[in-house]
């Protein structure tokens, strides 16, 4: 398990990084949409670091800055849609799309 992992707010608001060291091993692109929502388009992690614990921890960062803007979430990207199907936690900032 990689430790030592730096987690950091892209230029204009545009995201989050994972660093180790010099070397980015994970990213998730995130667009905001007026003031109220933001959507996940994107999340990666190199293959050597791929696991559940940094893109968690990559989704953690947009709820949080969610909460802190006052905003809701929606995931167009499957693997943050993942993480937030099997966390409840992050409920509160999710948007709920009403299926008719």
């Amino acid at each position: 398990m990689p430790t030592n992992i730096e987690y950091i707010k892209l230029q204009h608001d545009h995201g989050f990084c994972a660093r180790r060291g010099n070397m980015q091993i994970g990213e998730i692109d995130i667009v905001i949409m007026g003031a109220d929502r933001l959507i996940i388009e994107h999340t990666h992690v190199n293959e050597e670091y791929d696991n559940d614990d940094i893109c968690k921890n990559l989704v953690r960062c947009v709820v949080e800055f969610a909460r802190q803007t006052g905003r809701k979430i929606l995931c167009l990207c499957p693997r943050a849609q993942s993480v937030f199907n099997r966390c409840p936690e992050f409920d509160d900032v999710r948007l709920i799309q009403m299926v008719k």
